[in-house]
């Protein structure tokens, strides 16, 4: 298989997925440093250094696995509004839950409700799937996130099991 060196474009109906830039900074840091939109991704705003490092890592999985994360735009208005895709974070806890792609999002809290996550979660799925051919993919979501468990269920998503991630409770999700 030849692996993508950057993010491909992928376009919906309402939404466009596509490789994440220098640019994206600012929308990116504005995202993950306010404290209502991190609520439910470990709940600890980002500081400029952490927020860099999610710009350089989301765009460097995809030359090392082949996938990684893009930069979310409405496709009307091609304002930055989040973050999506998937990640081998090589994690430590919970025990087991690193080596599969590991699938994930972050939306602006200023177009929640809009089922702009369903429909970039189904885009990638879609992706994954017509890519790398359909695989074990895997998601954690703390309890409390309701909509993004209901997102996850309707993609084929079962829990599993219960995980520690920094001492927050998350829900281990599984798509076989």
């Amino acid at each position: 298989m030849t692996r993508p060196i950057i993010a491909p474009i992928i376009e919906t109906e309402r939404l466009r997925l596509r490789p994440l830039h220098a640019d994206d900074f600012d929308p990116i840091h504005r995202i993950w440093s306010d404290p209502e939109n991190v609520v439910f991704v470990g709940g600890h705003p980002s500081t400029l250094n952490q927020s860099w490092r999610r710009v350089v890592t989301s765009a460097g999985y995809w030359p090392i696995l082949g996938y990684g994360y893009w930069a979310l735009e409405e496709s009307s208005s091609r304002n930055f509004i989040g973050l999506v895709g998937f990640a081998d974070f090589k994690r430590d806890e919970p025990a087991g839950f690193s080596g599969d792609p590991e699938i994930g999002y972050v939306i602006d809290k200023t177009v929640h409700g809009q089922g702009y996550g369903r429909e970039a979660m189904t885009a990638c799925m879609k992706w994954m799937d017509d890519t790398h051919g359909r695989q074990r993919t895997i998601c954690m979501i703390e309890p409390g996130n309701i909509a993004s468990i209901r997102i996850a269920e309707r993609l084929g998503y079962k829990p599993y099991g219960e995980g520690l991630i920094d001492g927050v409770t998350v829900v281990l999700m599984e798509r076989t």
